[in-house]
Protein backbone atom coordinates (compact mmCIF):
# COMPACT_ATOMS: atom_id res chain seq x y z
CA UNK A 1 0.00 0.00 0.00
CA UNK A 2 1.19 3.54 -0.72
CA UNK A 3 0.90 4.35 3.39
CA UNK A 4 2.16 1.64 5.21
CA UNK A 5 3.60 4.24 7.96
CA UNK A 6 2.24 5.38 11.01
CA UNK A 7 1.85 9.42 10.42
CA UNK A 8 1.31 12.48 12.48
CA UNK A 9 1.28 15.53 11.19
CA UNK A 10 0.39 18.46 13.32
CA UNK A 11 0.72 22.24 13.35
CA UNK A 12 4.10 23.22 14.73
CA UNK A 13 4.50 27.27 14.28
CA UNK A 14 4.18 30.62 12.80
CA UNK A 15 7.02 32.29 10.50
CA UNK A 16 6.72 35.78 9.53
CA UNK A 17 8.12 35.38 5.86
CA UNK A 18 7.68 38.29 3.15
CA UNK A 19 3.62 38.93 4.10
CA UNK A 20 1.94 40.81 7.07
CA UNK A 21 0.22 37.47 7.12
CA UNK A 22 2.22 34.27 8.99
CA UNK A 23 2.00 31.01 6.75
CA UNK A 24 2.32 27.84 9.41
CA UNK A 25 5.43 25.15 9.12
CA UNK A 26 4.81 21.46 10.08
CA UNK A 27 6.04 18.30 10.87
CA UNK A 28 5.69 14.78 10.38
CA UNK A 29 6.58 11.81 12.65
CA UNK A 30 6.79 8.87 10.98
CA UNK A 31 7.05 5.40 11.91
CA UNK A 32 7.70 1.91 10.34
CA UNK A 33 6.75 0.06 13.98
CA UNK A 34 4.73 1.32 17.26
CA UNK A 35 7.77 -0.06 19.53
CA UNK A 36 9.56 3.44 20.83
CA UNK A 37 12.92 3.81 19.95
CA UNK A 38 15.86 2.21 22.62
CA UNK A 39 18.19 4.27 24.21
CA UNK A 40 21.15 3.26 22.02
CA UNK A 41 18.68 4.71 19.26
CA UNK A 42 18.30 7.75 20.71
CA UNK A 43 21.75 8.31 21.91
CA UNK A 44 22.74 7.59 18.25
CA UNK A 45 19.77 10.45 17.33
CA UNK A 46 21.46 12.65 19.48
CA UNK A 47 24.71 12.43 17.88
CA UNK A 48 23.25 12.33 13.70
CA UNK A 49 21.64 15.77 14.51
CA UNK A 50 24.67 17.48 16.32
CA UNK A 51 27.27 16.48 13.17
CA UNK A 52 24.36 17.60 10.52
CA UNK A 53 24.20 20.94 12.71
CA UNK A 54 27.74 21.12 12.77
CA UNK A 55 27.83 20.40 8.95
CA UNK A 56 25.54 23.12 8.21
CA UNK A 57 27.79 25.82 8.84
CA UNK A 58 30.53 24.91 6.54
CA UNK A 59 28.32 23.56 3.43
CA UNK A 60 26.63 24.20 0.61
CA UNK A 61 23.36 23.73 1.98
CA UNK A 62 23.39 20.44 2.07
CA UNK A 63 24.75 17.06 3.58
CA UNK A 64 23.59 13.63 4.96
CA UNK A 65 25.11 11.07 6.95
CA UNK A 66 24.57 7.78 9.63
CA UNK A 67 25.02 7.33 13.05
CA UNK A 68 25.40 3.83 14.97
CA UNK A 69 27.47 0.91 13.92
CA UNK A 70 24.35 -1.65 15.38
CA UNK A 71 22.32 -1.64 11.97
CA UNK A 72 19.32 -2.14 14.29
CA UNK A 73 20.26 1.06 15.99
CA UNK A 74 21.57 3.12 13.09
CA UNK A 75 19.92 6.51 12.19
CA UNK A 76 20.07 7.89 8.91
CA UNK A 77 19.55 11.58 8.65
CA UNK A 78 19.91 14.87 6.17
CA UNK A 79 19.11 18.64 5.74
CA UNK A 80 19.04 21.05 3.00
CA UNK A 81 18.54 24.59 3.21
CA UNK A 82 16.89 27.17 0.83
CA UNK A 83 18.58 27.86 -2.21
CA UNK A 84 19.46 31.13 -1.28
CA UNK A 85 20.54 30.93 2.29
CA UNK A 86 23.74 31.54 3.78
CA UNK A 87 25.89 29.03 5.89
CA UNK A 88 24.66 31.21 9.16
CA UNK A 89 21.24 30.79 7.84
CA UNK A 90 21.09 26.95 7.07
CA UNK A 91 23.03 26.43 10.07
CA UNK A 92 20.29 28.60 12.83
CA UNK A 93 17.50 26.65 10.72
CA UNK A 94 19.28 23.18 11.07
CA UNK A 95 20.14 23.25 14.88
CA UNK A 96 16.39 24.98 15.30
CA UNK A 97 14.62 22.03 13.83
CA UNK A 98 17.25 19.49 15.64
CA UNK A 99 15.45 21.02 18.61
CA UNK A 100 11.97 20.86 17.78
CA UNK A 101 11.96 17.75 15.67
CA UNK A 102 13.09 15.73 19.19
CA UNK A 103 10.52 17.81 21.28
CA UNK A 104 7.57 17.08 18.41
CA UNK A 105 8.21 13.48 17.98
CA UNK A 106 9.92 12.13 20.52
CA UNK A 107 9.43 8.51 20.48
CA UNK A 108 9.55 8.02 16.90
CA UNK A 109 12.63 6.43 15.01
CA UNK A 110 11.82 8.77 11.81
CA UNK A 111 10.56 12.37 11.01
CA UNK A 112 10.90 15.27 9.03
CA UNK A 113 10.57 18.90 10.08
CA UNK A 114 9.94 21.42 7.39
CA UNK A 115 11.03 25.00 8.11
CA UNK A 116 11.26 28.07 5.57
CA UNK A 117 14.90 27.83 5.53
CA UNK A 118 15.30 24.35 5.95
CA UNK A 119 14.18 20.83 5.56
CA UNK A 120 15.48 18.29 8.22
CA UNK A 121 14.98 14.13 8.20
CA UNK A 122 16.10 11.10 10.31
CA UNK A 123 15.35 7.39 9.79
CA UNK A 124 15.96 3.96 10.92
CA UNK A 125 15.52 3.20 7.53
CA UNK A 126 18.43 4.17 4.49
CA UNK A 127 16.37 6.66 2.71
CA UNK A 128 19.32 8.33 1.44
CA UNK A 129 19.08 8.41 -2.03
CA UNK A 130 15.70 7.40 -2.93
CA UNK A 131 13.20 9.62 -4.11
CA UNK A 132 10.12 10.00 -1.85
CA UNK A 133 6.65 12.33 -2.11
CA UNK A 134 5.41 11.29 0.53
CA UNK A 135 3.85 12.09 2.83
CA UNK A 136 2.97 15.48 1.38
CA UNK A 137 2.06 18.45 2.75
CA UNK A 138 -0.03 21.12 0.86
CA UNK A 139 -0.28 24.72 2.09
CA UNK A 140 -1.97 27.91 1.68
CA UNK A 141 -2.62 31.20 2.15
CA UNK A 142 -6.27 31.61 3.31
CA UNK A 143 -6.34 35.65 3.32
CA UNK A 144 -5.24 35.16 -0.44
CA UNK A 145 -7.92 33.00 -1.54
CA UNK A 146 -9.38 34.80 -4.65
CA UNK A 147 -7.80 34.61 -8.10
CA UNK A 148 -8.23 34.41 -11.61
CA UNK A 149 -10.80 31.47 -12.47
CA UNK A 150 -8.17 29.15 -14.20
CA UNK A 151 -5.27 31.01 -13.66
CA UNK A 152 -2.95 28.04 -12.72
CA UNK A 153 -4.78 26.01 -15.36
CA UNK A 154 -3.65 28.24 -17.81
CA UNK A 155 -0.17 30.36 -17.86
CA UNK A 156 0.98 28.95 -14.25
CA UNK A 157 0.77 25.39 -14.82
CA UNK A 158 2.90 26.21 -17.96
CA UNK A 159 5.57 28.66 -16.31
CA UNK A 160 6.18 26.35 -13.29
CA UNK A 161 6.48 23.18 -15.61
CA UNK A 162 9.61 25.23 -17.23
CA UNK A 163 11.10 25.83 -14.32
CA UNK A 164 10.76 22.56 -12.73
CA UNK A 165 13.19 21.85 -16.26
CA UNK A 166 15.23 24.73 -15.17
CA UNK A 167 15.82 24.01 -11.21
CA UNK A 168 16.02 20.43 -11.51
CA UNK A 169 19.29 20.62 -13.99
CA UNK A 170 21.04 23.20 -11.14
CA UNK A 171 23.75 22.39 -9.67
CA UNK A 172 21.98 23.06 -6.52
CA UNK A 173 18.73 21.67 -7.56
CA UNK A 174 16.83 25.18 -7.16
CA UNK A 175 15.17 27.24 -8.83
CA UNK A 176 13.05 30.77 -8.42
CA UNK A 177 11.36 32.79 -11.59
CA UNK A 178 9.41 35.93 -11.26
CA UNK A 179 5.99 34.98 -13.74
CA UNK A 180 3.78 37.59 -15.57
CA UNK A 181 0.17 35.65 -15.35
CA UNK A 182 -2.51 37.41 -18.08
CA UNK A 183 0.09 40.22 -18.49
CA UNK A 184 -0.91 42.05 -15.56
CA UNK A 185 -0.46 39.95 -12.31
CA UNK A 186 3.03 39.02 -10.97
CA UNK A 187 3.67 35.21 -9.15
CA UNK A 188 6.66 33.90 -8.08
CA UNK A 189 7.49 30.61 -8.44
CA UNK A 190 10.14 28.03 -6.24
CA UNK A 191 11.20 24.65 -6.98
CA UNK A 192 13.80 22.76 -4.65
CA UNK A 193 15.25 19.16 -4.62
CA UNK A 194 16.98 16.86 -1.99
CA UNK A 195 20.50 16.85 -4.11
CA UNK A 196 20.66 13.06 -2.91
CA UNK A 197 18.62 12.31 -5.89
CA UNK A 198 19.17 12.47 -9.94
CA UNK A 199 17.67 15.50 -11.87
CA UNK A 200 14.96 13.24 -13.49
CA UNK A 201 13.93 12.03 -10.18
CA UNK A 202 13.89 16.17 -8.66
CA UNK A 203 11.51 16.81 -12.07
CA UNK A 204 9.01 13.59 -10.99
CA UNK A 205 8.97 14.60 -7.47
CA UNK A 206 8.39 18.31 -8.43
CA UNK A 207 5.58 17.16 -11.13
CA UNK A 208 3.77 15.60 -8.87
CA UNK A 209 3.86 18.28 -6.49
CA UNK A 210 2.32 19.74 -8.82
CA UNK A 211 -0.24 17.78 -9.57
CA UNK A 212 -1.65 18.35 -5.53
CA UNK A 213 -2.84 21.66 -6.51
CA UNK A 214 -5.84 20.75 -8.41
CA UNK A 215 -6.56 19.43 -5.09
CA UNK A 216 -5.84 21.72 -2.53
CA UNK A 217 -4.80 25.34 -4.39
CA UNK A 218 -6.46 25.75 -7.71
CA UNK A 219 -8.02 29.49 -6.45
CA UNK A 220 -5.01 30.21 -4.06
CA UNK A 221 -2.66 32.52 -4.86
CA UNK A 222 -0.14 31.57 -2.16
CA UNK A 223 0.41 27.99 -1.66
CA UNK A 224 3.80 25.47 -1.25
CA UNK A 225 3.58 21.67 -1.01
CA UNK A 226 6.44 20.08 0.44
CA UNK A 227 7.13 16.32 0.62
CA UNK A 228 10.57 14.58 1.68
CA UNK A 229 12.24 15.04 -1.50
CA UNK A 230 11.34 18.52 -2.77
CA UNK A 231 9.36 21.88 -2.47
CA UNK A 232 7.18 23.67 -4.34
CA UNK A 233 5.97 27.27 -4.41
CA UNK A 234 4.06 29.72 -5.42
CA UNK A 235 3.95 33.22 -4.32
CA UNK A 236 2.20 37.03 -5.19
CA UNK A 237 5.35 38.78 -3.67
CA UNK A 238 9.09 38.35 -4.09
CA UNK A 239 10.41 35.68 -1.51
CA UNK A 240 14.56 35.72 -2.46
CA UNK A 241 16.48 37.40 0.80
CA UNK A 242 17.97 39.70 -1.12
CA UNK A 243 17.16 42.36 -3.50
CA UNK A 244 18.85 40.30 -6.81
CA UNK A 245 16.90 39.22 -9.77
CA UNK A 246 14.24 36.50 -8.60
CA UNK A 247 15.77 33.65 -11.15
CA UNK A 248 19.03 34.18 -9.89
CA UNK A 249 20.09 32.18 -6.58
CA UNK A 250 21.37 34.96 -3.80
CA UNK A 251 23.38 35.10 -1.00
CA UNK A 252 22.90 37.95 1.64
CA UNK A 253 25.13 37.98 5.36
CA UNK A 254 23.95 38.45 8.66
CA UNK A 255 20.47 37.52 8.20
CA UNK A 256 19.49 36.82 12.21
CA UNK A 257 16.36 33.67 12.24
CA UNK A 258 13.89 34.60 14.65
CA UNK A 259 11.59 31.73 15.69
Amino acid sequence: MLYQWLLTIKLICFFSFAYTQHLEYRYACVDHSSIPPSNTYLRNLNNLLSILSSDSAISNGFGHTTSGNDQNNKVYGLYFCRGDANATLCKSCVQYSSKLIKQKCPNNASAIFWCPFCLLRYSNVNFIGKLAITPRIPMFDSTQNFTSAGEFDSDARILMNGLIQMGSQTPLMFGTHMFNINGTQRRYGWVQCSRDITSEECRTCLSNMLDDVENCCMEKRVWRIFSPSCVVMYETKPFLLTGTQPDTPAHQKGIPLSF
